[in-house]
């Protein structure tokens, strides 16, 4: 650039602009800004984003069992008998050798309070917090143990709202849909504060199904309307105030489609669409183990991520021949892959959010 030019610039400048140079008159080269998640994203092999869908159980109390899973699936969720006769000192060391072998894993656990706590610190189930008013002490108290134990994840809490369910009776807090939004809303951020990821469950509601869909599918014989002006109200409640993942059960709503919503590319595009903020939530699956979903747990993993499920939770299954068959599915193209990276990407940047360092 000339410098009678930039004499011209300046004194414009000084005159009309109080001497900083306007944006249409700044001729710097602009720099582009790197997505850190998009750049991570574009690094990772089919095998490794595949990983971070999968959630799988282990058996046992070994950490050397936990490692071997660990080879195939990316995140890890304990189960009653994981736990159970350990000290806390034994947990911690568990989580710490799993991290130390995958600093990006999630460990999961189901911690709500009462009959379902895989830590036993006397919680009271949630239906009781609210009665006394505990809900955010009780939310706090077990994001810090499970902080404290190097977990990730709490499968907690429930938002569904209890009606005549045989399951989920005195886990979710209240029968009114807007009481049982706020408790399920301060327990998650006071879990959340401490650093632990909450995950509300089940959508599209458990509470006013008749069966336990560990043994077959719900039905949530109500029309989209009813269930989203009462059961979703929980649900929309604690997406408003932070929640970032949602667990899809095995239930289906006949107005939409018989399959269970777990499995149902309808209703898991109906719950985006009418969610807040729906197409960054990760969506996560029921246990695949459980009968409700009406498949095969290897089968129902394919039909789940046809579905548009990011998160797979997977028990009591051989995890290295369900790898292959995922991965084989995205190379014929039975499954799509940019589906697959829409996923990968939702999960790594939730995250890094939760200080989890993307590795290089």
């Amino acid at each position: 650039m000339s410098s009678f030019l930039v004499t011209i610039i300046t004194v414009i400048s000084n005159i009309f602009f109080a001497g900083a140079v306007p944006n249409f008159l700044n001729l710097s080269p602009k720099v582009a800004t790197i997505d850190p998640i998009s750049q991570k994203l574009s690094q990772m092999t089919l095998e490794e984003k595949v990983r971070q869908t999968l959630v799988c159980s282990f058996t046992g109390k070994i950490q050397e069992n936990a490692l071997k899973v660990l080879d195939s699936c990316g995140n890890l969720i304990y189960s009653k008998g994981n736990t159970e006769s350990l000290s806390e000192l034994e947990i911690l060391r568990n989580n710490q050798s799993i991290h130390r072998q995958d600093p990006l894993s999630w460990i999961m656990i189901d911690q709500e309070g009462g009959k379902v706590a895989r830590i036993q610190d006397g919680s009271p189930p949630p239906r009781q917090m609210a009665e006394e008013k505990t809900v955010a002490y009780w939310g706090q108290q077990h994001g810090q143990t499970l902080k404290n134990l190097d977990f990730n994840v709490d499968l907690a809490p429930v938002a569904d709202i209890t009606e005549n369910n045989p399951v989920i009776e005195d886990r979710s807090f209240a029968d009114d849909p807007i009481v049982d939004g706020a408790n399920a809303t301060e327990y998650l951020k006071a879990l959340q504060i401490q650093g632990i990821v909450g995950v509300i469950k089940h959508l599209p509601g458990h509470g006013r199904v008749d069966s336990d869909t560990h043994q077959k599918k719900g039905v949530l014989s109500y029309s989209w309307d009813e269930i989203k002006n009462f059961d979703l109200l929980p649900f929309i409640d604690a997406i408003n105030n932070g929640a970032k993942i949602v667990m899809i059960g095995h239930i289906s709503i006949p107005e939409l489609d018989t399959k269970p919503a777990s499995i149902s590319p309808i209703i898991i595009e109906k719950l985006r669409s009418t969610l807040p903020g729906g197409q960054d939530l990760i969506f996560m699956t029921d246990s695949l183990s459980m009968k409700g979903v009406g498949l095969p747990q290897d089968n129902a993993a394919i039909e789940a991520l046809k579905a548009g499920e990011d998160m797979l939770i997977i028990q009591g299954l051989p995890e290295e021949p369900l790898l292959k068959k995922i991965l084989s599915a995205y190379l014929d193209g039975t499954l799509d892959q940019a589906k697959l990276d829409q996923a990968v990407y939702r999960i790594l940047k939730l995250k890094s959010q939760f200080s989890q360092k993307l590795p290089n």
